[in-house]
């Protein structure tokens, strides 16, 4: 009997990621987890989404914890993933009163860390020719950092994974001692955080082409969701269409992918101008 296939959502309970499934659950044909490190929001979610008559999985996932990954890979050990949708993230508004140190430590840890832990441990059972989908941003651009010695250390394909993990690490230690960030890193975890998560995608890209598993990031627009306090200028429903279909019938791998569908060089212009028309 061959292994059961699935699909995985993480942050999923609302927003951008309940869209994601809601839409999987229509159009694949496999088991569809729902994942959100909150349990009760979870099963909630999962009530709602019987009412239409679908019925994803629910499991708990914390992507911050080390143990709550462990429990779920432990779970679908004996599955076979076909669709990997890494949707978790934080994001502190530029009013937030919690400090800066504090907002640094936690957006890298949970946007980026996270990330990449949960990712490196259910990746022995992502199947060959299995698609993987990192939620980014406009954010995650290459041109959202200053320093160009920065953008080069990011963009080198030569980067490993210990040594992007180092860099990140080094981003947040440097917030800590308080160092001006103005012409090297800049002013947002957030965007260094996305910046981390589009530099591991392409690193995963060049491991996992030979098994033939695709890996794209992808620029969902400003979702309106409770993130932004319900600001942006596009629904969850909208903004999932592009995640889904690089999950279901990805035109390449290794690719940043743009909120309309187009494929844009990481370490061109900014597309918020060329695409977006912002100046």
């Amino acid at each position: 009997m061959s292994p059961q296939k699935v699909a995985i959502v993480t942050g999923a309970n609302k927003g951008l990621g309940f869209a994601i499934v809601k839409k999987l659950c229509s159009k694949y044909e496999g088991l569809v987890y729902l994942t959100a490190r909150n349990e009760n929001r979870g099963v909630q979610a999962i009530e709602e989404l019987k009412k239409s008559n679908l019925h994803p999985t629910f499991h708990k996932l914390d992507v911050s914890y080390q143990r709550s990954i462990s429990d779920f890979a432990e779970h679908i050990r004996n599955k076979q993933i076909e669709i990997l949708i890494n949707n978790a993230g934080i994001l502190f508004l530029k009013d937030a009163k919690e400090p800066l140190c504090y907002q640094a430590e936690q957006t890298i840890l949970i946007n980026f860390f996270g990330l990449v832990n949960f990712c490196e441990t259910v990746i022995p059972y992502v199947k060959n020719g299995g698609k993987i989908v990192n939620i980014s941003s406009s954010s995650g651009h290459l041109s959202r950092l200053p320093s160009e010695e920065l953008r080069n250390k990011f963009s080198s394909e030569d980067l490993t994974l210990d040594e992007l993990k180092e860099l990140m690490q080094s981003y947040v230690e440097a917030v800590k001692r308080g160092d001006d960030l103005k012409d090297t890193w800049g002013d947002s975890s957030y965007v260094v955080s996305k910046v981390g998560v589009n530099a591991y995608t392409f690193n995963l890209h060049r491991r996992l082409s030979p098994k033939g598993i695709t890996v794209n990031c992808v620029h969902p627009g400003y979702v309106i969701s409770d993130m932004t306090r319900g600001v942006g200028n596009v629904t969850p429903e909208d903004a999932a269409e592009v995640p889904l279909k690089l999950a279901l019938q990805p035109e390449g791998s290794g690719l940043f992918v743009w909120h309309n569908g187009t494929p844009v060089p990481w370490d061109g212009p900014d597309p918020r101008g060329y695409i977006d028309g912002k100046s």
